[in-house]
């Protein structure tokens, strides 16, 4: 029931118009606009509306909390934060001059407590290999059965090398003028047909970017995988003023690839020597992992916003993964399939986890979420992910955000190795019993 906030009135109008607003970054706008003008009760219609658009994203359910906080609406501060706690969240809100107000009961006691268990180290996960502590921009990787060893993709060299031991690399593929390679952003491995695909994109990080030549140019490069050598490459098409930008592989069950522009949103597919597109979603956020059922029936990407969705490989539909509704899906950025189950990382969840989401006989529904790693140390921004067997590794340490948009380091004293981190996927099994993790899963019996 609407009333007053602080001698204002609350306008249901206004929470009318803006539940008649679609557009994400137009509301975010708003309700930023809002917040300057310390109109708190209008900037939770803005949040509000937000969190019903992206229920994955917790950083708007987090300012709708802070809106209630500041009108003294413990009810509504109070019931969004433990929403939030179980999602798996663990804001440290402790000391937040904006939760003053609220920030005098037991509730609020119980609800730092929850965000406190929240950041509890979980997992027994640890560093398989550490690269060298080189200009490399190492962001993807996949597993060779072939050598039994990881391949990594560097997209500042635009090479694919070999992880030997103790990190020791050894190039595969480098970028010339035959091939040309621009940056690597995924790779993947099909040891059945001894090939190495590869998903690279013209972008001012690798080394060789020509912007008069390169500029809004990306493609799907095909390898042996067994000497590396140059096959093919299926280029996007070159279209004034548009930009293509593929960032994502995955292999299918009879040999096909395909690829995700996650600038775009669309997917593309390489078959018997062709380049088309699958399918073009513009009200998507940003497609990032994706991954094909071992039947190689379903195709499932993760958007970063909108969480798991999937399209029918034998008729072309597209169809949503249901999920519990306090499970956030949020941030994720690669995916594999494992027997019946989606392995995800998440890295922009707070704090950033790997997940495993145990799908019904349909495949289209999670019957069981459960969690493999969070909280560690040595995962403080996890990216890709590949497996061989039950074994998953995965990029721990990304060094992206210590380049800026032009390419350029940042900090040259801050650059770290590149951390492979390796976990067992069945480090929890669906019949373990085990306590409430995040909130969500198996309840303890």
């Amino acid at each position: 029931m609407l009333g007053t906030t602080a001698g204002k009135p609350l306008d249901p109008a206004i929470e009318d118009k803006l539940d008649a607003i679609d557009d994400v970054a137009k509301l975010r706008g708003i309700a930023m606009g809002f917040q300057q003008r310390e109109d708190w009760s209008n900037a939770a219609f803005a949040w509000k509306r937000l969190t019903a658009l992206r229920p994955h994203i917790g950083k708007y359910k987090m300012e709708l909390a802070a809106a209630y906080a500041r009108q003294d609406r413990k009810s509504e501060a109070y019931t969004t934060l433990l929403e939030l706690q179980s999602q798996g969240y663990a804001y440290d809100i402790k000391d937040d001059p904006r939760f003053s107000k609220v920030a005098t009961t037991e509730v609020w006691q119980y609800i730092l407590t929850g965000f406190d268990a929240n950041r509890v180290a979980f997992g027994d996960g640890g560093v398989a290999y550490t690269l060298p502590r080189e200009d490399l921009l190492i962001d993807s990787l996949t597993w060779d059965p072939t050598r039994k060893a990881l391949l990594v993709g560097s997209a500042r060299k635009g090479s694919v090398f070999t992880v030997g031991k103790g990190g020791k690399l050894k190039p595969l593929v480098e970028a010339n003028a035959e091939n040309g390679l621009w940056a690597v952003m995924d790779l993947v491995v099909d040891a059945k047909r001894n090939r190495l695909w590869i998903a690279s994109t013209a972008i001012p990080h690798f080394q060789g970017y020509s912007p008069e030549k390169d500029l809004g140019r990306a493609g799907v490069f095909e390898f042996a995988l067994d000497s590396g050598k140059f096959i093919k490459s299926y280029l996007s098409p070159e279209m004034p003023g548009q930009s293509f930008f593929l960032s994502s592989l995955a292999l299918g069950g009879n040999g096909e690839v395909y690829a995700a522009d996650g600038v775009n949103n669309a997917v593309y597919m390489v078959r018997d020597g062709e380049f088309k597109r699958v399918f073009h979603a513009p009200r998507l956020a940003s497609i990032r992992g994706m991954t094909v059922s071992d039947d190689g029936k379903r195709l499932y990407f993760a958007d970063h916003e909108l969480g798991v969705m999937g399209v029918d490989l034998t008729t072309g539909k597209p169809f949503d993964v249901l999920v519990p509704k306090n499970l956030a899906l949020g941030g994720i950025d690669g995916m594999q399939w494992w027997k019946d189950s989606l392995i995800l990382v998440q890295n922009e969840m707070n704090p950033a986890r790997v997940m495993r989401l145990q799908l019904d006989d349909s495949g289209r529904s999670v019957a069981k979420v459960l969690p493999l790693e969070a909280n560690q140390a040595d995962v403080n921004f996890p990216t890709m992910l590949t497996m061989n067997g039950e074994d998953i590794y995965l990029i721990a340490n990304s060094q992206k955000n210590n380049y800026d948009r032009f390419g350029l380091l940042r900090d040259k004293g801050k650059l770290e190795g590149t951390r492979i981190y390796r976990l067992s996927v069945n480090s929890v099994k669906p019949e373990d019993d085990i306590e409430p993790f995040l909130n969500i899963g198996a309840k303890k019996k």
